[in-house]
């Protein structure tokens, strides 16, 4: 049996962990409401990924809305611990393997040093966020390489001197590769170097392509079950993912990753989410894959 994923929420939004606010109503009282919410219907959706058999959970961005903000008072980490640690306690039955993608303004390798500083106090506050619910290190936090900045050769550097600055980020950090600018050998090169592990995206891949061994891939990850992402195309904008999973998107996976497919986590990223998981799962089943 493949081993798929399910991200932040069902296809209708009925159950989610991605409940949040306006910044203009950025007040205790609506972090706690929706943060109660969003925890509750994590354990409800852990219930289903546990009936349904999928091995891997992604939790919403907005789990704790503008948790890293600077407007988010510290004091508040204090008073939202009792939710953390009622959680912790529901949650720890589960097998399902829970992870994050935080957001596309987390870089890492801006020269912009507030906008580096920014990023670092987002994962360290989704590190903690962890941590306070006992999640283990298979709980990977990830991440795209970057920007370019006019040269890219300088902003992978820039990137390397901030993971290895900041080593507590090797705790959980992954890096995967992107549809536009940081292929799958240079975030492979970049992983090695920094002893992290690298998320392979297959669809960013098509889009943007290199050459490189899988297994070195898989190599990343040492003791910890590697992840990499399935989606298909959709229509419309330059790497805009489907409702769902072509199965020779499947296939060109397997082929890439062979007997090590089955020991891979696979998350599912397609609008129809646990839709297209059924899909695929029935396709495969028929096409004896």
């Amino acid at each position: 049996m493949y081993r798929f994923g399910l991200f932040c929420s069902l296809s209708d939004n009925s159950l989610s962990t991605n409940r949040t606010i306006n910044l203009k109503n950025l007040k205790y009282e609506n972090i706690e409401k929706k943060l109660l919410q969003n925890a509750e219907e994590l354990v409800k959706l852990l219930d289903y990924c546990e009936a349904k058999d999928y091995k891997v959970f992604r939790l919403g961005n907005s789990f704790i809305p503008f948790l890293s903000h600077n407007l988010f008072e510290d004091s508040w980490l204090e008073s939202i611990k009792y939710i953390l640690e009622e959680t912790k306690e529901k949650i720890f039955k589960y097998s399902t393997r829970i992870t994050i993608h935080p957001g596309q303004y987390t870089v890492l390798n801006s020269p912009n040093e507030m906008v580096v500083q920014n990023s670092l106090r987002e994962l360290e506050r989704v590190f903690w966020l962890f941590d306070q619910l006992g999640i283990n290190n298979e709980g990977t936090v990830l991440i795209h390489g970057g920007g370019v900045y006019g040269d890219k050769a300088s902003a992978i550097e820039r990137l390397i001197k901030t993971i290895e600055e900041n080593s507590w980020l090797k705790k959980r950090l992954a890096l995967e590769n992107d549809e536009k600018i940081y292929t799958a050998n240079e975030i492979l090169n970049i992983c090695n170097f920094c002893s992290i592990p690298m998320v392979f995206d297959i669809y960013h891949h098509s889009l943007n392509p290199s050459s490189f061994e899988a297994k070195d891939i898989l190599k990343t990850w040492g003791e910890k079950r590697p992840k990499i992402h399935l989606s298909s195309k959709g229509e419309g904008r330059f790497g805009k993912h489907g409702d769902e999973i072509f199965l020779k998107d499947f296939i060109e996976l397997k082929n890439m990753f062979k007997e090590d497919t089955k020991d891979i986590d696979i998350m599912v990223e397609a609008k129809n989410k646990e839709f297209a998981i059924e899909k695929l799962r029935n396709e495969i089943l028929e096409n004896n894959e």
